[in-house]
Formats: structure tokens, sequence, C-alpha cells
């Protein structure tokens, strides 16, 4: 296998594994409104941005140098980006509906301000 493939396989990896804790963090603090899709989206995004940093120290290490390492962090960027955008469309639609309170008195009683 080349060093090139396993700084890949490597980010692959570590992308999964710190993405499911993200994803799962993220949606016990806010839930998703939009459904399975959305989901799915939210946990791919977070895969592909938890797993940008695991790639790029594997990849230099292995010697791959910053021409290869760049472009495919900014790959893996590109992928949590898109990613995030199509959730983020399907949670406006799912959300729309929801009402919003603003800032109550009661907030502002509760704030301690």
């Amino acid at each position: 296998m080349s060093d090139r493939l396993l700084a890949i396989v490597i980010g692959i990896i570590f992308a999964v594994a710190l993405g499911y804790l993200v994803a799962r963090r993220s949606r016990d603090e806010e839930a998703i409104h939009a459904g399975t899709l959305a989901i799915i989206l939210h946990d791919i995004a977070a895969s592909a941005i938890s797993g940008i940093l695991p790639l790029v120290i594997a990849s230099l290490v292995l010697g791959n140098g910053f021409r290869f390492t760049f472009p495919v962090a900014v790959g893996f960027m590109a992928v949590g980006w898109v990613a995030l955008i199509l959730h983020a469309a399907l949670e406006r639609n799912a959300r729309a509906h929801l009402e919003d309170r603003g800032w109550t008195e009661e907030d502002a009683r509760a704030s301690g301000l």
C-alpha cells in the first residue's frame, strides 16, 4: 500500500470514529428535525471535518508532503461543507413552522443579568 493511500485510509478511519462521537454529541445538544436524510448529512459533515487533522498529521508523518496533503485536506473540507449546506437547507424547511419565542421576561429573570 502506498503512503498516499495509507494516509487517506488513516484519515477515513479517524473520520468515521471521531465523526460518530462529534455527531452524537451534537445531536444530544440540539435535536435534528428534518428526518433521516438530514441526520445522514449531519453525520457525513461531522466525519469529514473531524478527519482533516488526523489525515494531515498522518500524511505529513508518512512523508507525502504539502502538494499531496493540502488538496486532500481541502477535499475533506469541501465534502463537509457541502453536507452541512444541504443539512442546513433541510433543517431550515423543517423548522419553519416552529415558533420563535424570542427573549421573554422569564428568560431574562432566569439568566441572572
